[in-house]
């Protein structure tokens, strides 16, 4: 017990321990606001940068990755047939060139992308850069063999996707798992795209080496296992309706038909060289028509990722702006709330330690005084009760009144019992007066009747002690 005393006198007055309640949890509410607002509008901040940079580099890694394939496809049409018209080639090189252009021009925001994205993206545009190089060779080919110089335009178009797969990790789970079934769409569209160019750099010969061939099937193999059992099963909605009519739509069964043909021919003579069937024009009709196809797919499901991305990231922001809106009116409620009630209680507090010294001070001696003077004092007057409610201070509130009522009260009796007392004593005072004075009388009338000295002597004696009697 002496512990706790000595702790609670430590704290100071009640109005300090008053602020400290709403001190404490305000401050404490204030910092919880501030880390959870800061937390929030970080976090959408983060997705807003992330998007703008998937949004400025993102589109334009994939209109690149398209340019480079069809260059790639091209190449290998000029590389199968050196001397042939370069028209479709040399129009497709400035497409090429204005979509890494336009990509490179982002150095700024790359600059500021996370090291794994701005490593990718650093790493296409080096690797776009060596094109002149591999399209010198494309022309006049002397240091490398075409499948080489496919091979480097692959590793370009490779390194785009995973440069946007490493743009499409967003600190957004949702966002995140529907990018991933458009990288492998992107993943897919490739291998048929390096399916392409490996049969035009080999119709001509009309036959393939075992290199070659053993590449086709593994390209062939990749992509089928990707569609049925990655891409397919991971889509919905309506890109999952395009992508399933696509595969099942006429110029699809013709890629795997010719697909079938050359994976089912059996190397012959002694060069083990495996003959091409001859559906070359088919196989054309049937790229040309997929291409266009999977290059619109991919370019909707790439814008409509980026817009949901923004909204997203907008929407974030907006959250986090309501949230601390309402976060920062409740803060500001509660702050408020208990300052009043703080400001209250010690109003109440002041004003029942006002009157109990008001009491001690004033009222009591002034009653006190009144009642010297012999004034009357109503109880009820002077005793006024002061109304602090029902709550536990008005219930010392009402305590303090009975106090005061029993002082005051108390206070009026004594004053009675003493002037009751007072004229008790007059009273015998003035019985006593009468009967000294009608002693007097007779000791006059005496006095007139005696004329012996002895006696009237006697009797001034005794009218003598009685006027002494009379005065006390």
């Amino acid at each position: 017990m002496p512990s706790r005393t000595g702790a609670r006198r430590r704290l100071g007055s009640i109005r300090l321990s008053l602020i400290l309640l709403a001190l404490i949890p305000s401050v404490t509410l204030t910092a919880s606001w501030a880390m959870t607002t800061t937390q929030m509008f970080s976090e959408g901040l983060r997705l807003r940068a992330q998007t703008g940079l998937s949004k400025s580099t993102g589109a334009m890694g994939t209109e690149a990755t398209l340019a480079l394939q069809r260059e790639r496809v091209l190449s290998a049409a000029y590389m199968a047939a050196p001397g042939s018209s370069r028209a479709a080639l040399e129009e497709q090189r400035g497409k090429t060139d204005a979509a890494v252009t336009r990509l490179a021009a982002k150095a700024d925001a790359i600059e500021d992308a996370p090291d794994r994205v701005g490593e990718r993206l650093y790493s296409v545009m080096a690797g776009s850069g060596s094109l002149e190089y591999y399209r010198g060779q494309v022309d006049n080919p002397t240091d490398i063999t075409p499948e080489q110089i496919l091979d480097q335009y692959t590793e370009i178009i490779d390194g785009q996707i995973h440069a946007f797969q490493e743009l499409s990790q967003v600190d957004d789970g949702d966002l995140t798992s529907q990018a991933g079934p458009l990288v492998t769409l992107e993943q897919a569209a490739e291998l048929v795209s390096q399916e392409d160019a490996l049969l035009t750099l080999n119709w001509p010969a009309g036959e393939l080496d075992d290199a070659s061939r053993e590449r086709f099937a593994q390209v062939v193999n990749a992509r089928r296992w990707l569609v049925d059992n990655q891409l397919v099963p991971s889509l919905e909605g309506e890109v999952k309706s395009e992508v399933e009519r696509i595969v099942q739509d006429k110029d699809w069964q013709n890629l795997l038909a010719v697909e079938d043909q050359i994976l089912s021919a059996h190397a012959t003579g002694k060069n083990h060289r495996t003959a091409l069937p001859d559906s070359q024009d088919r196989w054309d009709t049937t790229m040309n028509s997929l291409s266009l196809q999977y290059e619109k797919l991919i370019r909707e499901q790439t814008s409509a990722l980026l817009d949901r991305s923004g909204e997203e990231a907008r929407g974030l922001l907006i959250k986090a702006g309501s949230l601390s809106a309402a976060g920062l009116a409740a803060l500001l409620l509660c702050v408020v709330m208990s300052w009043r009630i703080t400001r209250s209680l010690s109003l109440r507090l002041r004003g029942l330690r006002t009157a109990t010294l008001s009491l001690a001070q004033e009222r009591l001696p002034d009653v006190v005084a009144r009642l010297e003077r012999g004034e009357k004092v109503d109880v009820d007057t002077a005793a006024a009760p002061l109304d602090y409610g029902t709550d536990e201070l008005g219930q010392v509130a009402k305590a303090f009144n009975a106090a005061q009522r029993t002082a005051v009260h108390t206070a009026v009796e004594l004053a009675d019992t003493r002037r009751g007392f007072q004229r008790v004593i007059l009273g015998i005072a003035r019985q006593s007066q009468n009967l000294v004075n009608l002693q007097l009388t007779k000791l006059d009338k005496l006095e007139r009747q005696h004329q012996d000295p002895e006696i009237l002597k006697g009797l001034y004696e005794l009218d003598s002690t009685a006027s002494q009697l009379r005065r006390y």
